[in-house]
Order: C-alpha cells, then sequence, then structure tokens
C-alpha cells in the first residue's frame, strides 16, 4: 500500500488500474480539501467513522458512518471533516455504451 501524507490526513491507495483507484482515507477534525473537480472521474465515498461535509454547489450534505456519496464528473465539490474519519474512497471513470468495436453482425445461430 502507498501511503500519502495530505493537508487534511494521510490517503493509503489500496488498489488503482487503469479504470478506478481505491483509497482508504484517515481524516483530521478541522481540516478540508481544496474545492476542485474531476473531467472523467467519479467520486464515490463510504465513512465508517466520524463525520464530514461534502460541498458542492448544490450545498453540503453532512456524512455519518454506514452512509455514502457519489460526486459525479465535472462537479465542482470539496469534502470538510468535522470529527476525526476513516473513509473509502472509490475513483472510477464514466461508463460510455457506445465503447464498442464490431467485427460482423451478430444474431441468430443457424444449424448447418
Amino acid at each position: 500500500m502507498e501511503r500519502t501524507l495530505k493537508c487534511w490526513g494521510e490517503r493509503w491507495l489500496l488498489r488503482k488500474d487503469a479504470t478506478h483507484a481505491t483509497s482508504y482515507l484517515k481524516l483530521k477534525e478541522g481540516t478540508r480539501c481544496s474545492w476542485h473537480r474531476h473531467a472523467a472521474k467519479f467520486n464515490f465515498f463510504v465513512i465508517l467513522e466520524g463525520k464530514i461535509g461534502i460541498r458542492t454547489d448544490d450545498g453540503e450534505v453532512l456524512l455519518k458512518p454506514g452512509e455514502c456519496f457519489t460526486i459525479n464528473p465535472g462537479e465542482w465539490h470539496e469534502f470538510r471533516v468535522y470529527k476525526n474519519s476513516r473513509v473509502i474512497e472509490i475513483m472510477y471513470v464514466q461508463y460510455d455504451e457506445n465503447d464498442i468495436e464490431r467485427q460482423n453482425q451478430g444474431g441468430k445461430l443457424h444449424d448447418h
């Protein structure tokens, strides 16, 4: 596991590949992350312990243990830490149903 120190606490990278990253966050009371957005990725937060607020242009949502929240691509956001918290963060890229290349047309199987 890779550990990164941040102004708001620690990020422990649990898994990362081309489309997903999963991190364990240890957040310090009285801190916040920067106001930011992502072009293509979702952020999905699961609160394990503590209390955080996630602020978007629509306002702030307070989250407690067992609750979760999704940030959509392009959405400005930040989190604020009201109690020392432990959070799982899953980041993933946007699904595109047109992401397919065909070499032939499928259809009904015929017996020969």
